[in-house]
């Protein structure tokens, strides 16, 4: 959800990218339900059949809790871990097997 902080530009951007059936990476204002706000980290990309047509696409969202180009005061980098579960994968999407390691 956006709100009266998100930059317009990137937006548009982000249409863009999907209309050209391009890969979106980064970084909004977004609002949750009850409109508090937060910065996100999104990496949009298309998801294409083996004749090379987009078929749907898949985006990753990631809140980012420390601002971008603040120096790490510790091995955690700029990103802390909120929580992290798999329990909302879809069975689709794990028969896309895109999140199994070589």
């Amino acid at each position: 959800m956006q709100g009266k902080e998100t930059r317009q530009e990137t937006l548009d951007t982000f249409r863009r990218a999907l209309a050209t059936g391009g890969r979106f990476h980064g970084y909004l204002t977004n609002y949750r339900a009850d409109g508090i706000k937060y910065r996100a980290e999104i990496d949009c990309r298309p998801l294409r059949t083996a004749d090379g047509r987009i078929e749907n696409f898949v985006a990753f969202e990631r809140e980012v809790i420390r601002r971008i180009g603040r120096p790490a005061v510790s091995a955690a980098g700029r990103y802390e871990l909120n929580g992290s579960t798999n329990a909302l994968l879809t069975d689709a999407l794990r028969n896309l097997a895109i999140f199994e390691h070589a």
